[in-house]
């Protein structure tokens, strides 16, 4: 065996024994976990810890989309040398990461064709794409808009919506963002689609643990109610 094709197998190895499932799965827990704490606390005078927990559930998360994205990138390697195929696809179902598979459940498409993941993308693309879909309550192009996004601007996607929910009062901004909700994010259950968004709007609310795309595709519908109550464009975003 060639030097070349022994680094080639340690590099397959190393990427077949990548944590990625591992870490999912522990971020699930976590979440589970914060989720029954912060029932258990609702009626206590103790402070929760939910938020903290929160947190570290959302590393997780990171730390899962970046294990996975590591693991792409030396596929391409192997691809771009010559001594490992790499399979192209125009369109994936599941399982290719945490992020996009969470964007599947919540809008009621899972199992649904979807696009690849395009690297080239950045937060501000994914935000403008991800909004005009949610302005024309169009489900599909809002999942679509999303799963394309690779894993570390999706988990950046949430931070970027907050910054366009102050101009308008909190209140209609709730009540406007909450009828979208169904519409376009079914499989949200209505009790954390209402902590969330008053989490995002910084109202009093019940504590949520959630996937870091669950804020996400929250913030854009709220951004979308934003535009809709304020007639600004797009394109201000």
């Amino acid at each position: 065996m060639s030097l070349l094709s022994a680094l080639a197998s340690r590099m397959v190895t190393l990427r077949s024994d990548l944590p990625v499932v591992e870490v999912d799965v522990a971020s699930e827990r976590l979440r589970s976990a914060t989720t029954l704490l912060a029932a258990t606390l609702s009626a206590s005078s103790a402070p929760s810890p939910a938020l903290l927990l929160a947190s570290a559930t959302s590393h997780l998360d990171a730390a899962a989309g970046a294990l996975g994205r590591a693991g792409d990138e030396l596929s391409r390697y192997l691809a771009s040398v010559g001594v490992v195929p790499i399979a192209s696809s125009s369109v994936v179902t599941a399982g290719s990461c945490p992020w996009a598979d969470r964007v599947d459940v919540l809008t009621g498409l899972v199992g649904v064709a979807r696009p690849a993941v395009d690297d080239r993308l950045s937060v501000s693309a994914v935000l403008v794409s991800a909004v005009r879909a949610a302005s024309r309550v169009d489900r599909v192009a809002l999942r679509r808009s999303l799963v394309v996004a690779p894993s570390s601007v999706g988990f950046a996607l949430g931070a970027r919506t907050a910054g366009y929910l102050g101009v308008v009062a909190p209140a209609p901004l709730r009540e406007g963002g909450l009828a979208l909700l169904p519409r376009l994010l079914p499989g949200l259950p209505a009790p954390d689609g209402a902590a969330l968004v008053s989490q995002a709007l910084r109202l009093p609310g019940d504590p949520v643990s959630a996937h870091p795309a669950d804020v996400a595709a929250v913030g854009v519908v709220l951004v979308s109610a934003v535009l809709s109550m304020t007639g600004a464009s797009i394109e201000d975003l």
